[in-house]
């Protein structure tokens, strides 16, 4: 079977997306944890401009939820039969700048 740079492109994202769905379970585990042993209400705890000690963890969180919309978004994408290979997203997952002539053979 032979993948193309667009099957290459959606691999890539996969990778991406399911690396950060660890992390953000990691942090929110570890924020969640934090939330319990402080004894706060979760609209006080998770509002990073009233939790100062814990607002860059908070805000990464976002951050790292936001990358994954983007990414299962580009996933539905490529599920409706759209090319991926060229979005800028895409090719930082992978880590390279052109997918121009890329392809592979899958066993």
């Amino acid at each position: 079977m032979n993948a193309t740079a667009n099957d290459l492109a959606l691999i890539a994202v996969m990778r991406r997306y399911f690396q950060l769905k660890d992390e953000s379970n990691a942090l929110k585990g570890r924020l969640e944890a934090a939330r319990k042993d402080a004894g706060d209400e979760i609209g006080r705890f998770y509002d990073p401009r009233t939790n100062v000690p814990h607002a860059e963890d908070l805000l990464a969180w976002h951050r790292l939820r936001k990358e994954m919309e983007e990414l299962m978004s580009l996933a539905a994408s490529w599920g409706k039969g759209a090319s991926i290979e060229g979005c800028a997203v895409a090719a930082a997952a992978i880590g390279v700048d052109s997918w121009s002539g890329a392809h592979a053979t899958v066993e």
